[in-house]
């Protein structure tokens, strides 16, 4: 090779430049299998971290007290002007970029809202916001319209659901699916400065309304995580501050809704190409109604809604024999590991008898999902009722994917009820 000639290009590092384009998100999974048989662990020079494919090396980063999630020290180190963006600094200033000690103390203030006897309190309502949307869905139907599962279904139901736990009130619901939508990018690996502005203003609209709900609700508070937070920074400000709560309402409510809503759209679409499938859950349905959990499971590990996320390595760490510096951003591919064959036999197949799934999806260790109650009782209710009602649904278009592969969801799916 002379000094004028490029460097050749790693197979692994060219499997992770498709992943990340436009084809390789709208159908990530063979990507992954080839990326996975190359390298199950890769640290890239070319891309600027280390990327995880395999399922016990996800274990390992995820549940490894050698890696914490990325937060300020790393987006100071290498994302200069990062603190220019309102939406990064809210977001990575509260869960979702937080280590211990910080992530330990505000894990701490909201978990007791989202405990299974707390979160079991809220069925009724979802069961009676599944019935609304099913209601709108069939007058859709019966006027010609799309019924479309993401706008008609799916969201409804989610954002409603997180909205009656955190303390919003349901007329105000309506611009927050938008603001999100535009905010959900702070996820993805590359956003561009356009996409970030227009997230910016968007995130901003939250987090005022955050500080106007949180002066109205000291004044009358209410039986909801927003009053119980209210009362616990206004009792002992060291524990909490005023930005940390906002930050923390504002984080909770939109984390709370996109990934449930995704998962019910990859599901109903994952459902409708498996009709051998959909007899299993409509035996399910009408044997054991109470056993859906390994279903949802399945569902998730076959196409979950949330396909990457982030960690950085806090020490020098050795992964399957890959050195890993300290400091190195890494990205762990959640639906790569749920379909590691050396974990999941067949695992391109959907089997929603497969017993012992444990997929990756809802993460693993003292990042596992804070909403994996709430999230898996939405399932339920919406499974139980959808099909009860519509056994015999199946797709009336092409659903359209939303573009990203960190949130992996659908923007429409229409259907058919009959």
């Amino acid at each position: 090779m002379t000094a004028d000639e490029p460097a050749a290009v790693h197979p692994a590092d060219a499997e992770l430049f498709q992943l990340f384009s436009p084809e390789g998100q709208r159908n990530p999974f063979p990507g992954y299998a080839r990326l996975r048989a190359l390298a199950p662990v890769r640290v890239s020079e070319a891309l600027g971290g280390a990327f995880v494919t395999g399922y016990d090396a996800a274990c390992a980063v995820l549940s490894g007290e050698k890696f914490g999630t990325v937060g300020a020290e790393w987006f100071d180190k290498n994302q200069p002007g990062w603190r220019d963006s309102p939406l990064l600094v809210s977001v990575f200033s509260s869960l979702a970029g937080a280590n211990n000690p910080d992530h330990t103390r505000l894990r701490g203030l909201v978990a007791r809202a989202f405990n299974v006897r707390q979160i079991e309190q809220v069925r009724p309502y979802t069961a009676q916001l599944t019935e609304r949307a099913l209601d709108t869905m069939a007058e859709h139907a019966a006027r010609g319209d799309v019924a479309d599962i993401p706008s008609l279904l799916a969201l409804p139901v989610a954002m409603g659901t997180i909205a009656r736990l955190v303390g919003v009130p349901e007329e105000d619901l309506g611009p927050f699916d938008g603001w999100i939508r535009k905010a959900s990018v702070v996820f993805e690996v590359a956003v561009s400065p356009e996409a970030l502005a227009e997230a910016d203003a968007a995130y901003l609209n939250v987090l005022d309304y955050f500080h106007a709900l949180v002066a109205e609700r000291r004044k009358a508070p209410g039986d909801d995580l927003l009053s119980a937070l209210i009362a616990v920074r206004d009792a002992d400000g060291d524990r909490l501050s005023e930005q940390e709560l906002v930050d923390l309402l504002a984080f909770i409510f939109g984390s709370g809704f996109e990934t449930t809503a995704g998962l019910v759209g990859n599901s109903v679409v994952t459902l409708a190409e498996h009709p051998d499938q959909l007899a299993v859950l409509q035996s399910v349905l009408a044997t054991a109604p109470d056993k859906l959990a390994p279903v949802i499971d399945e569902l998730g590990r076959f196409d979950g809604s949330v396909q990457a996320t982030r960690r950085m390595a806090l020490e020098d760490v050795e992964i399957e024999g890959v050195h890993i510096p300290a400091g190195t951003g890494t990205i762990v591919f959640l639906g790569a590991a749920n379909r590691d064959a050396a974990r999941f036999p067949d695992p391109d197949r959907l089997d929603l008898h497969r017993a012992d799934a444990r997929p990756l999806n809802l993460g693993l260790g003292v990042h596992y999902c804070l909403g994996a109650a709430l999230a898996r009782l939405e399932m339920e209710e919406i499974l139980r009722r959808l099909y009860g009602r519509y056994p015999r649904l199946r797709l009336a278009g092409t659903p359209i994917r939303t573009p990203g592969l960190q949130l992996y969801r659908h923007e429409s799916i229409p259907v058919a009820l009959d």
